[in-house]
């Protein structure tokens, strides 16, 4: 009759146990890879693209605006670009986006200052800012 021993080395293994260190479910590759293909940015308005336009490339221009030159109608627009730009920062999970477009507004500023000699306050702009002002004072 043979009698089976333990010995030390199964000791041992019994405390072994395998780890998965893979990412939590909300945070798949798949959801990451979209967050930097940015669909709802370039789908805004008023975001340039590049020409033949790539998912992982960045948009051209984050403020490509052509006011209408009726005042009321584009502080309007720009109310409207204002809180379409939150809700595609909010898809996009972008928290970046807004300090983007303000950063090619100052930026499109500095541009027709060189070309005309003087800076006008752009309605949609003013329109635009209001918005997120207005944004920011009633978020919790």
């Amino acid at each position: 009759m043979t009698v089976k021993a333990r010995t030390k080395h199964s000791k041992a293994a019994s405390f072994l146990r395998v780890a998965y260190s893979g990412p939590p479910p909300d945070q798949s590759t798949a959801a990451e890879v979209r967050r930097f293909t940015l669909p709802a940015t370039k789908a805004l308005p008023f975001v340039k693209l590049r020409a033949n336009d790539q998912p992982l490339w960045r948009p051209e221009n984050y403020w490509h605006v052509r006011p209408t030159g009726k005042r009321k109608r584009d502080v309007q627009m720009g109310r409207q670009y204002a809180r379409e730009a939150i809700a595609a920062m909010k898809a996009d999970r972008n928290g970046d986006l807004i300090a983007l477009i303000v950063q090619d507004i100052l930026k499109d500023a500095v541009e027709r200052l060189a070309k005309n000699g003087r800076s006008l306050q752009s309605p949609v702009v003013l329109g635009f800012l209001a918005e997120i002002s207005a944004s920011l004072a009633t978020a919790p």
